[in-house]
């Protein structure tokens, strides 16, 4: 793999974790070939025509960015736009064209995996049959700072995790602090301290939803985005901020319109 200068290790914030079942050998035709699906229905109910409208500098909206930042990432070979959006996919096939870049198909999705009441799990089904071999990596547009490095990153350490046993990758946000449930702390012990450091604190990990991949073969077989043996994957959370409501929106274009004037790039 190419070495991205500035980075650290790929495997470098993978979390250790306990196999949970027999370790089965991914061949190399399902780690070979990367193929991106960016899930961007219609009718978002929290953030209106979120995919598409105008985000900072980028008229094209959430969704240019993302395609300018998969398309930056030379160990990506297909980038499936799935969308029942005709605003959607009208700009992903015209970005392929305008870029001639034959990776981008937009696939106009059935309308009824379109609709917010659409359990993701039939999605996921949905994803699963449209490629019998390689790796499926899940994103969103609504993670507008993950660029091309960080999915150069996840790639090489989903590779890394394959060979070590691992049948699919997801990226986690580390929570270390102090949490509490209906009944108190829940990941600390004050009968032992009531304020341990945060740092002796047993991690928890959230799902943050950055990317997942996994090859579509195991997808069929666990009838989920997650195998039976995954390896978690830490981004920061400065990168994995993303956008569900207004003024996440707001606050994120604010944010990547601060990096532009600083001439840091997001791509």
């Amino acid at each position: 793999m190419p070495d991205h200068t500035g980075h650290r290790e790929a495997d470098s914030a993978a979390v250790q974790t306990h196999s949970k079942s027999q370790i089965h050998e991914i061949p190399r035709s399902d780690t070979d070939s990367i193929t991106v699906v960016i899930p961007a229905r219609a009718g978002s109910e929290r953030v209106k025509h979120k995919n598409t409208r105008p985000f900072a500098s980028y008229a094209g909206g959430l969704l240019e960015l993302k395609l300018q930042q998969l398309t930056r990432t030379s160990e990506i070979d297909k980038i499936i736009v799935s969308s029942n959006d005709p605003a959607v996919l009208d700009y992903t096939a015209g970005f392929a064209q305008n870029h001639r870049d034959e990776r981008i198909v937009a696939l106009e999705r059935p309308d009824e995996l379109g609709r917010s009441s659409t359990p993701m799990s039939v999605f996921i089904d949905y994803v699963a049959q449209l490629q019998e071999t390689g790796t499926m990596c899940m994103t969103h547009v609504t993670h507008p700072l993950i660029g091309s490095e960080h999915f150069a990153e996840l790639i090489s350490a989903w590779r890394s995790a394959a060979a070590n046993g691992h049948d699919s990758l997801l990226t986690v946000t580390k929570r270390q602090t102090f949490l509490w449930d209906e009944n108190g702390p829940y990941n600390y012990d004050p009968t032992e301290e009531k304020w341990p450091r945060s740092q002796d604190i047993t991690p928890l990990y959230e799902i943050n939803h950055g990317a997942y991949l996994i090859p579509f073969r195991v997808m069929r077989e666990a009838g989920d985005r997650v195998g039976h043996n995954p390896q978690m994957y830490e981004l920061p959370e400065s990168v994995v901020l993303d956008i569900d409501w207004e003024d996440q929106f707001t606050l994120l274009e604010d944010i990547v319109r601060a990096k532009e004037l600083r001439g840091i790039s997001i791509l």
